[in-house]
C-alpha cells in the first residue's frame, strides 16, 4: 500500500497513536504498582511546581525544577503509551540530570549556590553531568541517583546517534521500527525507569515542600512494590 503524504499522513499518526493507546491500556494492570508510585510522584512535582500547597517565596528555583521534571515525566508517559519507546527513556536520562542536581543541593549547599548565580560558560564548565555527578561522590556516593554508567548506556542507546544506531528496538529479534508501536520488553523497561527515577525525585521534593503525607504515602508505595518482586 501506499504511505500517505500531507495531511494524510498525520491523520495515520492519529490512527496509529489510538491503535498503540487501547494496546498499551491492556498492558497497565501487570505496571500496577509502577504506576501507582509514578502517579503519587507526579502529584508531588506538580504540587511543588505550581506552589499548590504553600508559597515559600525566593526565586523559586526548586519549583521551577520540579515544574520541569513534571512536564518531562508527563511526557515521556505519554510517549510510552504511544509506543514511543526510545523517545521516552531520552526524556527520562533528563529528569536524572535534574534529580542528581536536587540531591547535590541535599549535601552541598555551596555547590547549589554557584550554580544558581553561575553565568553560562560557568555552569556548562562546572555543573555539567558529569561535573555533578563527581560533586554527588566527594560527599555522599548513597544519593548518587544517576551513576556513570546508567547515564552512559541513555546516553548512548536513546539520546546520541552513532553508526549503530537503530529505532525503537526493544525486542528479542533486534528488529527496529519507524514510528510508535508496542513491545512488551519497551513498555516494561521503560515504565520501570520512568517509575524510579520519577520516585527518587519526588521524595526529595516532598521533604523540601513540607509535604510529609505525601512523602509517607510515596515511601509507602515503594516498600509495597519492593514486596512484590
Amino acid at each position: 500500500m501506499d504511505i500517505p503524504s500531507g495531511l494524510n499522513h498525520l491523520k495515520m499518526v492519529t490512527s496509529i497513536t489510538e491503535h498503540n493507546q487501547r494496546l498499551t491500556t491492556t498492558k497497565m494492570n501487570a505496571s500496577h504498582h509502577h504506576l501507582i508510585i509514578l502517579g503519587i510522584s507526579l502529584s508531588i512535582l506538580y504540587q511543588a511546581g505550581t506552589c499548590h500547597r504553600k508559597c515559600f517565596g525566593g526565586s523559586h528555583i526548586l519549583e521551577s525544577l520540579s515544574g520541569r521534571a513534571y512536564n518531562l515525566a508527563c511526557s515521556s508517559y505519554l510517549l510510552i503509551c504511544n509506543g514511543f519507546y526510545d523517545e521516552a527513556l531520552n526524556l527520562v536520562r533528563s529528569i536524572g540530570e535534574i534529580t542528581n542536581l536536587v540531591a547535590l543541593s541535599v549535601v552541598d549547599k555551596d555547590a547549589l549556590e554557584r550554580w544558581i548565580n553561575s553565568d553560562t560558560r560557568t555552569r556548562l564548565r562546572d555543573f555539567s553531568p558529569v561535573k555533578v555527578r563527581t560533586l554527588l561522590e566527594k560527599h555522599e556516593p548513597a544519593l548518587l541517583c544517576v551513576n556513570k554508567d546508567w547515564y552512559s548506556h541513555f546516553c548512548e542507546n536513546y539520546t546520541h546517534v552513532h553508526a549503530g544506531t537503530k529505532p525503537n528496538v526493544h525486542n528479542e529479534s533486534n528488529q527496529a521500527y519507524v514510528g510508535g508501536i508496542v513491545q512488551d520488553d519497551g513498555f516494561n523497561l521503560s515504565i520501570a525507569e520512568l517509575t524510579n527515577i520519577t520516585a527518587q525525585l519526588a521524595l526529595f521534593i516532598s521533604q523540601y515542600t513540607e509535604m510529609t503525607d505525601m512523602f509517607s504515602e510515596l515511601s509507602y508505595a515503594i516498600n509495597n512494590l519492593k514486596t512484590k518482586l
